[in-house]
């Protein structure tokens, strides 16, 4: 209005400058405006004294009749400019049953991009898990018929099949029907009777899951089948080490090198260094502690995934005994085996690991839940596989009984 108010005022003594002066001042308003969209992702304090600097700039332009096109050039220049320091910028969001909590160090615009990024792969990871493609062949399960299955989703279930089997069966991504048994029990703070745990058992086996390939009409079609009714997909078993890897592969392609990536603790993804040029300092909680915040270890975590499965966490006590979530698929009942925490780190970079290229989040999640349910003797023999491993294991007593 101010502008308006002054070029009607000038428009008595001279027009032609009046309509120069009420063009700059709503073309300028227009850039400016729209450079204020571009830094609002900086912080507040430096945007306002970003926008003063306009302002002042702006008056010079108009004042001494300087082309408004050198002055949008100028305001281009300047949005681009006192950005580039490295900023930590973090985001918690609700996913995946879990708190995720997302670090990234850079310049604030690109640690923002990475943020959503991140953030976007887990929902689609989540998204995924509950797919009608996992659906279709669990409906089609008994009847031999296969089911079409999306590329990514056929090496997913082909490397699940591999720890599966390393595991002898361990770690089996068809338990879903204990597992579903089991959530029930959890809710109502029962366990299930012999005779259900045994009908969902039965139901249960890596071995009855197949998986081929075929060609049609030039192109490769993935298929899968369950060979037994009732069969079901352990959607959880994978899912945090897969978003893990996805969070991954997405902050390398953007070039982000320091970053955090924290799936409630349970699975995390460390990348370079932390602020304090670090690396990025994780606390391993002590599933017997009095606290929720009680720590039996400090592990670096610098270009490495980690993956712990505890019982401290989801599980219901019944008539003194705990039964917690985390299945022998063998046997159908929560496993026994001495353990209550086990936490498995692998570099990104892992030797001895063929064939896992860029899933070493899903990996390390298979080998920290099959060694806890394996056991401490057993389990070390699956490690002897993985040399880059450190393993972490926590007896019944809250004590480090073994690395």
């Amino acid at each position: 209005p101010a502008d308006f108010l002054n070029a009607l005022r000038l428009n008595e003594r001279n027009p032609q400058g009046a309509s120069r002066t009420l063009f700059s001042a709503c073309f300028t308003r227009v850039c400016f405006g729209a450079s204020y969209g571009f830094v609002s992702l900086v912080k507040t304090q430096r945007c306002f004294l970003y926008l003063k600097g306009i302002h002042m700039i702006e008056r010079f332009f108009t004042l001494y009749k300087i082309p408004a096109a050198l002055l949008f050039c100028t305001a281009l220049l300047l949005s681009g400019c006192g950005g580039n320091g490295a900023v930590t910028a973090e985001e918690t969001k609700l996913v995946m049953g879990t708190v995720a909590r997302l670090t990234v160090r850079a310049d604030e615009i690109t640690s923002q991009a990475a943020l959503r990024d991140g953030m976007a792969v887990l929902t689609q990871t989540e998204q995924d898990a509950d797919g009608v493609a996992l659906a279709a062949v669990e409906a089609a399960a008994g009847t031999g018929e296969w089911r079409e299955i999306p590329r990514t989703l056929y090496e997913t279930l082909s490397r699940a099949q591999e720890g599966a089997r390393r595991s002898h069966g361990a770690f089996d991504v068809t338990a879903g029907a204990l597992t579903e048994l089991w959530e029930r029990a959890r809710a109502e703070k029962l366990p299930p009777s012999a005779e259900a745990v045994a009908a969902a058992r039965a139901c249960v086996g890596y071995e009855l899951l197949e998986l081929r390939t075929r060609e049609e009409n030039g192109q490769t079609k993935y298929e899968a089948r369950l060979m037994k009714a009732g069969m079901q997909f352990d959607r959880g078993a994978l899912i945090k080490g897969l978003a893990l890897d996805g969070i991954c592969s997405t902050w390398q392609r953007a070039g982000i090198t320091n970053a955090l990536a924290d799936l409630g603790t349970s699975s995390m993804l460390g990348m370079g260094v932390n602020e304090a040029g670090e690396p990025w300092q994780i606390g391993i909680r002590n599933p017997r502690g009095e606290r929720a915040g009680d720590m039996i270890a400090v592990l670096p975590l610098s270009d490495e995934v980690l993956s712990v499965s505890g019982d401290d966490e989801r599980y219901f006590m019944y008539e003194g005994r705990r039964y917690h979530h985390l299945i022998d698929p063998r046997t159908g009942y929560p496993a026994d085996t001495g353990l209550s925490s086990v936490a498995v780190t692998l570099p990104l970079a892992a030797e001895y690991a063929a064939g896992w290229e860029g899933n070493m989040g899903m990996l390390s999640d298979m080998l920290s839940t099959a060694v806890f349910v394996l056991g401490a003797e057993e389990g070390r023999k699956l490690l002897a596989d993985v040399p880059s491993a450190l393993v972490i294991l926590i007896g019944t007593d809250g004590k480090v009984i073994g690395e």
